[in-house]
């Protein structure tokens, strides 16, 4: 009877320590896999953050891009009207010191006519 007694006993310790383990190693697999989630969370947010930093810097180019091209556009416009305006002003200078130079040259004719006349 003692014997069994004894058995009984060793049984129900053995049986207590190996629910014991495997709670044991239950919890330690549950915080690896919450570790795992956890780190793999960590990397996905770090992913996205990057992903976000690289749109934005590609944003910020295009939009510097656009700018210098504006910038371009708005310099080569400027430099056209400048032109023109100095071809205009060229030309009826240029106009003007013709029709001096003809109104010159009918004086002349006209002073030179007009004592022969």
């Amino acid at each position: 009877m003692l014997i069994t007694f004894f058995f009984v006993v060793i049984t129900v310790i053995i049986t207590f320590i190996i629910i014991i383990i495997i709670i044991i190693i239950i919890i330690i697999i549950i915080i690896i896999i919450i570790i795992i989630i956890i780190i793999i969370i960590i990397i996905i947010i770090i992913i996205i953050i990057s992903i976000s930093i690289i749109i934005i810097i590609i944003i910020i180019i295009i939009i510097i891009i656009i700018i210098i091209i504006i910038i371009i556009i708005i310099i080569i416009i400027i430099i056209i009207i400048i032109i023109i305006i100095i071809i205009i002003t060229i030309s009826i200078s240029s106009s003007s010191i013709s029709s001096i130079i003809i109104i010159i040259v009918i004086i002349n004719i006209y002073s030179r006519l007009g004592p022969v006349s």
